[in-house]
């Protein structure tokens, strides 16, 4: 993946839609997964497919008034086809196919997204490799002229910094065994699979075969795979699919197809009896990966395990939940996916137990519950739940446009486009009957792999293992997407605009702000609850995140488990927290979504059970950060910048101040904050505006507003001089590297001067800013780099912050390439073609801030929150095109000064910031 970088009583709408919500789930299911099938069957319908003569298949799908336009190329080729000595070179070759051709250079295509104001991005997986381009509707088309150059042409070589680029990757590999879960898929994989299998190796790679590749060596996996009869080009959006079709043909036609290599097999993988690994982690809590060997995507048995996935874990009502996290309270999170491809696959199960608890009854209960959905189908509620929060979820992922190509080019590469076209239909069909006979038949559990990660232990098999320690693995979950977003745009917005919007103040001060939206048959809502960390008590930290984790636990009206029941029923998707919520449905649940989300905001009523369990689990929680180099060296940023400020805190709060918290003190802080005059509530999608002001203004009939001042906060200051602090952490694989200082509010005057000097510095899409220009792509030096001041400014100040995940050796080096990039950009003024090509970008990415019902609500709250007002579009577009190289020179002297800043490094360093010596590795 190339990086760059979300109690009082309500009166409800008459009763009946609540009550036949409760007692008649399978019908009302039924009558919304028809609606769901409807929906995502008009998507694909609308497939118009062609195959060229020399093999590329096309798939194009045009989405009338679409602002935006985006572009896949889908290559059948991944990890899976790699060879046992030379693993990681499909993804290696993902980073090198953005650095050029005969006719393209390093950087010239971030800069070419960059300046037509679109995004770039590619991914690795298992099965295949894909590469995206997003753009406003009005120049998408400069993307094929690079897909068809790059397709056959690519040059591998010093000039295109292929040794370079082997930093980044590395780095990449790095960066991830200090995060949960990676050492664990390592462990996994071949032990499951056997290593000599397809899936039996990371799709990243083995570092040393990494370090090993040769230009040669990728160059000849390149030759061998990338040809137009083993790829597909999927294009979806606001475009004209005849034009577009001619110039694809032009294109791309004339690349001639090539022979491609035989195919891997998969060796039958036999197991007559559990296999158990254990090894140390350097995390605070036990965790468990266990996995079953299964089949191919769309074999018999496939939709049988995809809704078998959602009853053990999709949802507060999952089986896994309810027993190992509600039930016996010694789990803070538990998963489980169907995981398959072009080779059988696996089904996976994962538990993160809470501290100290019992690993052996966590696997015994996971066994447990495998074992009854083998036995005992599973009632009609409960499957007509689970296909719902299938079916509903797929309309969601599809409101996107790019979520939409991506699932064309994933579905046609492995299968194809009459499994997408099918899937729901075939969802629907499932019976109880095919669930437990998929349980029975995959889940067995003498056939099962187990891999335990151990606080302060060392590696040794459980009582009761089977095979015990086998081979040890690389990371990579089946079909884990090596992917993270890359924004890239004049302006190209087109018309759309915030101004048809709706501002309501209810009598009871509640704001709310509507936009309508028909495309799809979604409601979004979005609640935001002011000045929640500043008016947090400092011996009380972590009272709030508390607080925003129990507001679905229980209301008068309704227990934690009817509310899950409820939401989970129709498939939606409700989210609470310390700043407010969300919810999101099908437009015929409109009602019971916002009716819920009222009534967690409003009536939480903290059960005693509830706040011990989650109390728990935020403690975990903060041990865990104390542990991760990256989480712990922001924590201790975040302290050094703000000091008595509230955002100097944690979030989560620290184990002192948690510990004697009680579910009173939660109940005092959400009856003094969670007040209708307190909040914004922000609704975007199908529904009649007059008559959803009505409903709500019904439903919170009730809730009172109550007088709130603004807390006032300590001054937040520079410090008095340059000041570093080292944080050493010998088992960090990475030095995660923090620096900045104090930075603005959101009603600065100079806020888009300090935005164009972001793009120009350090927040470049792809990596087309100076760090990342610098340490990331010439020197290698790390994965992700980054400088940023207007993206944390807010009602209070935000932080000037550089950030960068490198090894230990480089703390001098980085250190010393941050500041002499901070000076220059003071004391030079950018050249104009820099500010430009910001500008653009800026100007040009807007129709990106609006493409879902999500996305809209976000914008709304942001301008509600900051007073942008609905003519903010048009505001910021005049505002950014003002910027000139002399304000961001301006701006960069006023706002940035190096020498008094803060440092804070996290990693294996020592006090003054020299690597520390790594251990000798046991014979």
């Amino acid at each position: 993946m190339r990086n760059r970088f979300a109690a009082f009583s309500i009166c409800f709408l008459a009763g009946p839609w609540m009550s036949s919500a409760i007692g008649d789930e399978p019908s009302r299911a039924k009558a919304d997964a028809n609606i769901a099938a409807k929906s995502v069957a008009q998507l694909y319908d609308g497939i118009r497919t062609e195959t060229l003569p020399n093999g590329l298949k096309v798939y194009l799908r045009p989405i009338p008034d679409s602002p935006v336009v985006t572009i896949m190329v889908a290559y059948k080729v991944g990890s899976c086809d790699e060879d046992l000595d030379s693993t990681g070179l499909a993804h290696y070759l993902e980073h090198l196919m953005f650095k050029g051709t005969d006719k393209i250079m390093p950087g010239d295509i971030d800069r070419m997204t960059l300046q037509n104001g679109g995004a770039n991005n590619a991914n690795t997986s298992e099965d295949m490799t894909v590469y995206h381009f997003d753009f406003a509707s009005d120049r998408w088309e400069k993307a094929l002229d690079i897909e068809a150059d790059r397709m056959r042409h690519l040059k591998i070589d010093a000039k295109h910094e292929f040794q370079l680029e082997k930093g980044a990757v590395i780095q990449e590999l790095k960066r991830d065994e200090d995060e949960p879960w990676d050492l664990e898929n390592k462990a996994l994989l071949p032990l499951l699979h056997g290593k000599s299998n397809p899936y039996g190796h990371p799709v990243i790679g083995e570092e040393e075969h990494v370090r090993a590749a040769t230009a040669e060596v990728i160059k000849g996996y390149y030759d061998r795979w990338y040809y137009p009869n083993n790829a597909s080009l999927v294009i979806t959006g606001g475009f004209d699919p005849d034009k577009a079709m001619e110039k694809i043909r032009k294109l791309l036609g004339p690349i001639p197809s090539g022979k491609l290599p035989e195919r891997k097999t998969a060796s039958p993988v036999h197991r007559s009896e559990p296999i158990h690994k254990e090894f140390p982690s350097k995390f605070e809590v036990p965790r468990m990966r266990m996995a079953f060997n299964t089949i191919r995507t769309g074999e018999p048995g496939y939709y049988g395990l995809e809704v078998l996935e959602s009853v053990l874990s999709t949802g507060k009502m999952s089986r896994l939940y309810k027993k190992l996290v509600e039930g016996k309270e010694i789990a803070s999170d538990v998963g489980s996916s169907n995981d398959t491809g072009r080779y059988p696959g696996a089904f996976f199960i994962q538990v993160e137990l809470l501290k100290d608890k019992n690993r052996q009854e966590a696997e015994n209960l996971v066994l447990e519950e495998v074992k009854k959905l083998s036995e005992t189908p599973v009632s009609d509620q409960e499957l007509a739940q689970a296909k719902q929060q299938i079916m509903a979820g797929m309309v969601f992922r599809l409101e996107s446009v790019h979520n939409l190509a991506d699932s064309i080019a994933r579905g046609v590469t492995t299968t194809n486009l009459d499994f997408l076209k099918s899937y729901l239909t075939r969802i629907n069909e499932v019976t109880a009957k095919d669930v437990q006979e998929a349980a029975k038949k995959f889940l067995k559990a003498d056939e099962r792999v187990v891999v335990w990660s151990v606080p302060g232990k060392k590696s040794a098999a459980p009582s009761g293992s089977g095979q015990g320690d086998k081979e040890t693995g690389k990371p990579g979950d089946k079909e884990k997407k090596r992917q993270a977003d890359r924004s890239s745009a004049e302006d190209t917005s087109g018309n759309f605009s915030l101004e048809k919007a709706k501002r309501v103040v209810l009598d009871n001060g509640l704001t709310l702000l509507l936009y309508e939206n028909h495309r799809l048959p979604i409601v979004a809502a979005n609640a935001y609850v002011r000045n929640v960390r500043l008016d947090e008590p400092e011996q009380q930290a972590g009272v709030a995140s508390l607080t925003g984790m129990l507001l679905d636990e229980g209301t008068p009206k309704h227990s934690g488990n009817e509310i899950a029941t409820l939401i989970e029923g129709v498939g939606g998707n409700l989210e609470l927290s310390a700043s407010g919520g969300s919810v999101r449905v099908l437009a015929p649940d409109r009602d019971l979504g916002l009716g819920l989300l009222l009534e967690c905001l409003s009536q939480a009523n903290f059960p005693e059970d509830a706040f011990q369990r989650k109390k728990q689990q935020l403690l975990s929680a903060i041990d865990e950060a104390e542990q991760q180099p990256e989480s712990k060296a922001a924590m201790e940023f975040h302290a050094e910048v703000y000091g008595k400020h509230p955002f100097g805190r944690p979030s989560l709060g620290k184990r002192k101040t948690v510990e004697p918290l009680t579910a009173k003190d939660c109940a005092a802080f959400h009856r003094r904050l969670f007040v209708p005059n307190n909040i914004v509530m922000a609704v975007v999608g199908d529904f009649d505006s007059e008559k959803l002001i009505a409903d709500i203004t019904r439903l919170t009939a009730d809730w009172k507003s109550s007088s709130l001042e603004k807390p006032k906060t300590p001054e937040v200051t520079k410090p008095p001089h340059f000041a570093q602090k080292i944080i050493s952490m010998p088992q960090a694989v990475q030095l995660h590297f923090y620096m900045g200082e104090p930075g603005i509010r959101r009603d600065n005057p100079d806020y888009f001067k300090l935005l164009v000097m972001d793009y120009v510095l350090g927040t470049g899409p792809g990596f087309t800013d100076r760090l990342s220009a610098r340490l990331r792509d010439r020197e290698g030096l790390a994965y992700t780099v980054s400088a940023n001041v207007s993206g944390s400014a807010s009602e209070e100040p935000g932080i000037f912050r550089c950030y960068i995940g490198t090894d230990p050796e480089n703390f001098d080096r980085v250190k010393k390439e941050f500041l002499e990039e901070l000076k220059r950009i003071r004391d030079e003024k950018p050249r104009a073609e820099e500010v430009e090509d910001a500008k653009r970008y800026l100007l040009g990415s807007l129709p990106f801030h609006f493409t879902t019902n999500n996305a809209i609500a976000g914008q709304l709250l942001a301008v509600e929150r900051f007073g942008l007002g609905f003519d903010y579009l048009q505001q910021y577009r005049k505002a950014v095109a003002a910027v000139t190289p002399e304000d961001v020179q301006a701006v960069a002297r006023k706002y940035i000064d190096p020498e008094h800043m803060v440092l804070v490094a996290a990693g294996a360093l020592d006090k003054d910031g020299k690597p520390l010596k790594k251990p000798e590795p046991r014979k």
